[in-house]
């Protein structure tokens, strides 16, 4: 099987830089020419970088991952839930003139979190009136979004793809996941795919079945292993009448 390419930020495809993809490390003035794209995904990492408030591993996740889904999820109402930065779901706000809305959705706003907002309406001043941040539990997500709302869960851990798929189903909306964390889950698949598959196959072929009884039409992609191991992106489309 040959190997998911960078689509973005295509300089990470060569070997020398593909082991940066995964680093912890802020992006600053130092890590942020390696980063080669279009226009305005250079205006938004120079303005992140010129803050240090995010790191290299997270804004490329971010951005690959939104090269995957953003013409999958049409919708006028984004929420990228389980967040963190929520730099995934700012990209919305960013790119996507379409979007009118999105709620970044966490249990708590991480503490540099104002900074990645403002590093992005730095780059695009029209995305700040898009923006509406929501501290609150996934489980109490319905409270807050309209219906028919996409759902964005970037490797919410564990049972938290489980809520956004239940989330999903609540306000009837598309939902691009990145799963993570399958030890809590594994035991939710049964045990035959289970040993048949291993428990992260298993897991996600599960949620796969269960939303496609609930009559959504399911897709699965994948970010560049070189970012995450855990790069499976499973994207449903919500039935429409």
């Amino acid at each position: 099987m040959s190997e998911t390419p960078f689509r973005i930020f295509r300089g990470f495809n060569d070997e020398s830089l593909k082991w940066a993809a995964r680093s912890t490390f802020r992006l600053d003035h130092k890590s942020a020419p390696s980063f080669r794209g279009d226009p305005m995904a250079m205006r938004i990492v120079r303005a992140l970088a010129a803050r240090r408030a995010i790191n290299v591993k997270e804004t490329l996740e971010s951005f690959e991952t939104f090269s995957r889904i953003r013409r999958r999820l049409r919708a006028p109402k984004v929420a990228d839930v389980c967040c963190g930065h929520g730099l995934t779901g700012l990209l919305f706000a960013a790119i996507e003139r379409e979007v009118e809305e999105v709620v970044l959705l966490d249990r708590q706003k991480p503490p540099k979190a104002d900074l990645v907002v403002d590093a992005v309406c730095e780059a695009a001043p029209w995305a700040r009136e898009k923006i509406r941040w929501v501290e609150a539990p996934i489980e109490r997500g319905r409270d807050h979004l309209d219906p028919e709302t996409s759902v964005v869960a970037v490797h919410a851990c564990g049972v938290r793809t489980d809520r956004a798929i239940d989330l999903t189903f609540a306000v009837n909306g598309h939902l691009a996941a990145i799963p993570c964390c399958y030890n809590q889950t594994a035991k939710q698949a049964p045990r035959a795919l289970r040993d048949a598959l291993g428990a992260q196959l298993a897991t996600d072929v599960h949620r796969t079945y269960r939303l496609e009884a609930e009559g959504w039409r399911v897709e699965w992609g994948a970010i560049p292993e070189a970012i995450t191991p855990m790069n499976r992106v499973l994207v449903a489309h919500a039935p429409r009448s």
